[in-house]
């Protein structure tokens, strides 16, 4: 891969990478508002004691927001697993980028390997420090 191509497929992935954080911050958004649903329709319900069984209410009726806290949570339901799916598929894309970036920074050597470590540490250096291998510290004790 030449610099111009290096960069491309670091810029690709950083902008996958900032898509993937912000599907997640979704995901746990949307996780947080089925628990508190989840804990609405449980709290609808009368558990029946000594036992894993639950009532509508004391008549067998539905209590006035149930339906609608039903309706709600199966929305979301499928929203979080849409997201899901996404974020799986968008994790497997950046795993796959990563690694041939990986792979061909870990093949370059002198004023190239100079160049890509530049490049990397611009657009990865919210990961931290990037450093060829062979320049890599080590810590003895």
């Amino acid at each position: 891969m030449n610099l111009t191509e290096f960069e491309r497929s670091l810029s690709d992935f950083s902008a996958g990478y900032e898509t993937y954080i912000k599907l997640m911050s979704d995901i746990k958004r949307l996780d947080n508002l089925i628990q508190a649903n989840e804990k609405q329709l449980n709290d609808s319900l009368i558990k029946i004691p000594f036992t894993h069984l639950y009532f509508v209410d004391g008549l067998g009726i539905f209590k006035h927001q149930t339906p609608t806290l039903i309706k709600q949570n199966r929305q979301l339901i499928i929203k979080y697993n849409r997201k899901l799916i996404k974020a799986k598929k968008l994790s497997s894309s950046l795993h796959k980028q990563l690694e041939s970036i990986r792979n061909d920074y870990l093949n370059s050597n002198g004023k190239e390997s100079k160049a890509k470590d530049k490049l990397a540490n611009k657009y990865l250096k919210q990961f931290g420090q990037i450093r060829h291998p062979k320049k890599e510290r080590t810590n003895k004790q």
